[in-house]
């Protein structure tokens, strides 16, 4: 089976050491937490750490482990890190040959730095991933590949996404798109157009706040649909919570503005896409399709990275379901894979083979629950 992978990639730098302090501001709806550095300090970093990463070249890799036969385009530069980027894919025997590489944009570079609760702040540098060129789109292997992944598409790129879509639609080829934050704030519009065209869409909960977001601001059908009204405050989640699947029947607020879940899955479905999923972090993932949705909980890990693990989940779920698993198996999968990921310091070291999977699989119990739509 073919799969090609589209969108991002990048040079990664790990900049390891004891991790940053953490501090939670706590609203009445909300709750942030922030990395702290002293102004002025100098920090000691106790190790850099090399890798490469992006949603086009994570998921490659995963679908390639998966046994599928991958091939991945992003646009790079002509420069180490764009040099990095390639050698990694030719270890992993991924096709290569596709890649795009700009004569006048730097590769993409990411800074990451580790907090002592094993999450990640990024400083990313979009370079050659903000301008994916509709000339320089692989057509070609669009139309013959099983299965196209489109992961992020930054900045100035998200305006192919239509023409993506589209042409994979009108030759019959399945889509599953996972665009990403940075895509979300740029071009929330062409998702929208899209989404007639694309199978299944993968989001974590803040995009799909974002995505939420827009739609109201731009229809007065979705405003009405996905807006709902609280009396009670946000319930924050925690640690007895995680095996729990509260967010689909809690309101989730974004811009002091409340949405239901459940009703964003139908009015999602309605425009297109047979399967949508909302990931949660260490809260679970959640599937919806037909007339109900799953909840899975996160596995009990200690991360120590977070990078990654979004690429890891949703190119899991899909090769399951290629592989003619159930989509309950395949969430189990999903959630699986990432879980090794935030187990391991980078965003593909941590990503199994089919036959790990499989054999993981076997030692951990189902807790799926189920609820109607």
């Amino acid at each position: 089976m073919k799969v090609l992978t589209i969108g991002g990639a990048t040079q990664d730098i790990f900049m390891h050491y004891k991790g940053t302090d953490i501090m939670t501001i706590t609203k009445k709806d909300f709750r942030s937490s922030y990395m702290l550095f002293g102004s002025g300090e100098k920090i000691e970093i106790e190790k850099i750490i090399h890798e490469t990463g992006g949603g086009a070249t994570n998921s490659a890799v995963s679908f390639k482990r998966l046994g599928m036969n991958t091939s991945c385009f992003c646009n790079i530069g002509n420069d180490a890190a764009g040099h990095s980027i390639i050698n990694k894919l030719c270890m992993e025997n991924i096709d290569t040959s596709l890649i795009s590489r700009s004569k006048t944009h730097s590769s993409g570079i990411s800074f990451i730095v580790n907090s002592i609760e094993g999450d990640s702040t990024i400083f990313a540098y979009r370079g050659a991933n903000s301008y994916l060129e509709l000339d320089k789109l692989p057509f070609d292997a669009i139309k013959n590949c099983d299965q196209l992944y489109i992961t992020s598409l930054s900045n100035d790129s998200a305006q192919v996404l239509p023409s993506i879509a589209s042409f994979a639609k009108k030759h019959n080829v399945p889509v599953a798109i996972n665009p990403g934050s940075s895509q979300l704030e740029n071009g929330t519009q062409k998702l929208k157009e899209s989404l007639q065209c694309i199978d299944i869409l993968i989001l974590n909960k803040h995009e799909a706040q974002i995505f939420m977001f827009a739609l109201t601001q731009n229809d007065k059908h979705y405003k009405t649909v996905l807006e709902c009204n609280s009396s009670d405050p946000i319930r924050k989640s925690n640690e007895s919570e995680k095996n729990q699947a509260y967010l689909f029947n809690t309101p989730i607020i974004y811009e002091n503005t409340y949405f239901s879940l459940r009703n964003f899955f139908k009015a999602t479905m309605d425009m297109g896409p047979k399967i949508v999923v909302v990931t949660n972090g260490a809260n679970g993932v959640y599937v919806a399709s037909g007339d109900e949705v799953l909840f899975q909980p996160s596995m009990t890990i200690k991360p120590i990275n977070s990078v990654g693990a979004g690429d890891a989940f949703g190119s899991c779920f899909v090769a399951s379901l290629m592989h003619k698993h159930d989509t309950q198996t395949a969430l189990k999968h999903g959630v699986l894979n990432s879980a090794s990921v935030l187990e391991n310091i980078g965003a593909k070291t941590g990503l199994m083979t089919y036959d790990q999977l499989l054999q993981k699989a076997k030692s951990v119990t189902s807790n799926t629950l189920t609820f109607k739509l």
